[in-house]
């Protein structure tokens, strides 16, 4: 079948033979809403980096049998205006095999903007490669700004997507899942906002007791970085209060090169009835996000800069599910903290934990 002839950095999958034309592909449709047990899987800002193929080979090596699906949560390509990468991102996953029988379900980050250089086009990319289960088809505008100025590390607010990709929501086993845009509005009224709150109002917990929540930019953060970020700010006025509402469970991030567990938190008061905010942020792009300040947040269960990998999440009955930090590579040895080169923190551990249903509490 020949081999690979793309190879920009930091990918090359040129040594690699094209995947066979004739393979026959299978795999495992999802559970049954409200049936059996779900084991998910969750990555974040992997990018196609060697910390990316550890992960990947990690969970490929350790769990691929196990699993039921994936999520990433933002920022995955990494194409920094080559859309060659996008390319060479699939190629990634066909060298370590997991979605071609495992779903996977994304949420889209900064770096999935992904507006050329030329041009005012914006997450292309991340809207035509994927097919989620879209509530309708996609409303993709343009970045409305000068052609050669936006800041992927610090996008403006709000940016015009709506649908496809960019937000949706589905049954799997005893889980809702619901999906969110943080760089589309988030304001009352917006489109995202009025989906949001029928599909809330819609969510039956004796059939899918358990509630989860995933998009990019985290609301509560413990690191140094992204902590001035207009979308932190819009989640936290619009969103939070109808996570708070309606009792979501478990909250996904990404963004932060890091990982990061919360207690059950509310408005940012400690809570047992309170959704669990998890940052899983260093699936290979880095792993090097300092501290704010030495002392963590009343609401910090476990924090790390330093650690590479994934998260494990099974959900076990209507009433408790198991969370595992898996580790897969390291960055350095001591945690950092900002503004103070002197204070050297030790890295972080293991992070194993039972969680129960705060629906029920």
């Amino acid at each position: 079948s020949g081999h690979r002839r793309l190879a920009p950095p930091p990918y090359d999958s040129t040594q690699c033979a094209c995947p066979d034309p004739d393979k026959i592909r299978h795999f495992r449709t999802i559970s049954r809403a409200g049936h059996g047990k779900t084991v998910l899987a969750v990555i974040g800002d992997i990018g196609q980096f060697p910390h990316s193929e550890e992960t990947l080979d990690h969970l490929r090596l350790n769990h691929q049998h196990r699993i039921d699906a994936i999520i990433l949560t933002g920022d995955l390509a990494y194409p920094e205006l080559d859309h060659r990468r996008w390319d060479t991102f699939m190629d990634l996953f066909d060298d370590y095999p997991l979605i071609e029988y495992i779903p996977m379900h994304i949420t889209p980050g900064n770096h999935d903007i992904d507006k050329p250089e030329h041009g005012n086009n914006i997450f292309s990319a991340f809207e035509v490669r994927f097919r989620m289960p879209r509530i309708q088809e996609a409303q993709l505008g343009t970045y409305n700004g000068e052609e050669s100025e936006l800041n992927m590390d610090s996008p403006p607010y709000p940016l015009d997507y709506e649908y496809g990709n960019a937000y949706y929501a589905f049954q799997f086993g005893k889980t809702h899942q619901i999906y969110l845009n943080s760089y589309s509005s988030l304001d009352p009224g917006s489109k995202q906002y009025e989906w949001l709150l029928t599909e809330l109002e819609s969510v039956n917990r004796r059939v899918t007791p358990w509630l989860l929540l995933t998009y990019h930019v985290p609301i509560y953060n413990t690191f140094e970085v992204h902590q001035k970020d207009l979308q932190m700010f819009k989640m936290r006025e619009h969103i939070e209060p109808l996570m708070v509402k309606y009792k979501v469970n478990i909250v996904f991030n990404g963004h932060i090169h890091a990982y990061q567990r919360t207690k059950p938190v509310a408005m940012g008061n400690v809570t047992s009835t309170g959704p669990i905010h998890i940052v899983m942020g260093a699936g290979g792009r880095n792993a090097d996000a300092a501290f704010l300040q030495d002392q963590p947040e009343d609401w910090i269960v476990m924090r790390d800069g330093t650690i590479y990998g994934y998260g494990l999440l099974e959900i076990i009955n209507k009433t408790h599910a198991r969370w595992d930090w898996v580790h897969t590579g390291q960055k350095g040895d001591h945690n950092k903290v900002h503004h103070h080169p002197n204070i050297t923190l030790p890295m972080g551990g293991a992070d194993h934990a039972f969680f129960v249903n705060q629906y029920y509490l």
